[in-house]
């Protein structure tokens, strides 16, 4: 029991002396919030206050040392940097000074004055929700509702920051968020099946908007036109082509078979005109016939004695054999005017052919 009062006597012995050798210091900061990985910069000052020629200046986080810095004799100002501050460097952060180096982590003196010092997160996740159903079909609208239900600190009390549609953390949309609604809302127009994911949402307290920044516009503008492959541009060409030659193809053959049909069908006959013009070239032949029996004689004595009887026959054809061969009714679909009309024509023929003979 003695031991212990003794070292509770010890300890209060050196707090008491080492309260009498720290005094408060003046802090100073350019910046008291700040953005997070911002490097953080604070002066502790002694103007006014230092007595002894060379001190030790200490910094102070909610009444715990944290650094400490020599001071000369012709200095009065002490400027401390914390690189890369994160959110657990926001706090309350004051300044003393001392003649000694070995100072306790904790110092009973405050500053002469405290400053609270803020980082802003550069992210910070939020809520989101999705208005209306969750499940939607192709070429529907998707809207969602991000919103923050913590007290949210921005730098200079911004009004407007940014928020971060995510899908599969992959950032899809960039929108302004109202801090004074505590909200924003992204729409995906036309849903397609490559929009299925899970979405989240961020906020950028750190990222201010200005108002008059919500319509920004640059020094110019550029227009993208977006083109299908020439591969697939020309594999379309070709098969529109080889359709076009295709139905071309079949028409003709179509067209020919046709007219092949109609002329097997009903040949010259198939029109009156062209009967009026047979039975005019029947009679030049008869003409003619008469004509080259009366000069050659005998010779064609046979044939047109043939000939006649041919045509009171109605019907008759002539071979390469010199000799015909008489029908007695003419064939189906033909009548006997047509028959007729063809048998003088190669009578005619067969006729200036032999004229060209030379007879001796």
């Amino acid at each position: 029991m003695n031991l212990i009062t003794i070292l509770l006597c010890v300890l209060a012995n050196q707090v008491t002396s080492q309260t009498k050798d720290v005094f408060p210091a003046r802090i100073l900061a350019q910046q008291k919030t700040i953005s997070e990985t911002s490097d953080l910069y604070v002066t502790c000052s002694t103007y006014t206050f230092k007595k002894q020629s060379i001190v030790y200046v200490y910094l102070c986080k909610n009444g715990l040392l944290t650094d400490k810095k020599l001071q000369k004799e012709d200095q009065y100002d002490s400027t401390f940097t914390i690189q890369r501050v994160g959110p657990h460097h926001s706090g309350n952060y004051s300044c003393v000074y001392s003649t000694k180096n070995d100072l306790l982590s904790r110092v009973v003196e405050r500053g002469h004055n405290v400053i609270q010092i803020l980082v802003i997160s550069n992210f910070l996740p939020a809520d989101i929700s999705v208005v209306g159903p969750s499940t939607v079909s192709e070429g529907d609208d998707v809207t969602f509702r991000c919103t923050v239900s913590d007290t949210l600190e921005t730098l200079g009390e911004c009004q407007l920051i940014h928020s971060y549609l995510r899908r599969n953390e992959t950032i899809l949309q960039v929108q302004a968020f109202n801090v004074t609604q505590m909200e924003a809302t992204f729409t995906i127009k036309g849903a397609v099946m490559k929009d299925s994911g899970h979405y989240s949402c961020v906020v950028l307290p750190s990222k201010c908007i200005q108002e008059h920044e919500k319509s920004l516009y640059g020094n110019n503008a550029v227009l993208l036109k977006v083109k299908a492959r020439l591969i697939l541009l020309v594999i379309v060409s070709c098969g529109a082509i080889i359709l076009i030659l295709t139905v071309l193809l079949s028409l003709c053959l179509w067209w020919i078979n046709k007219q092949a049909g109609y002329s097997a069908s009903c040949d010259p006959c198939a029109s009156s005109e062209q009967t009026n013009e047979d039975m005019v070239e029947e009679q030049q032949v008869q003409t003619e016939g008469e004509d080259l029996e009366a000069q050659y004689g005998d010779s064609f004595s046979e044939e047109e004695e043939e000939y006649q009887n041919a045509a009171a026959g109605e019907d008759f054809t002539y071979s390469d054999d010199h000799t015909y061969s008489f029908a007695v009714d003419p064939p189906a679909g033909l009548d006997s005017t047509c028959v007729y009309a063809k048998s003088f024509r190669q009578k005619k023929h067969r006729i200036q052919g032999s004229s060209d003979f030379n007879f001796t």
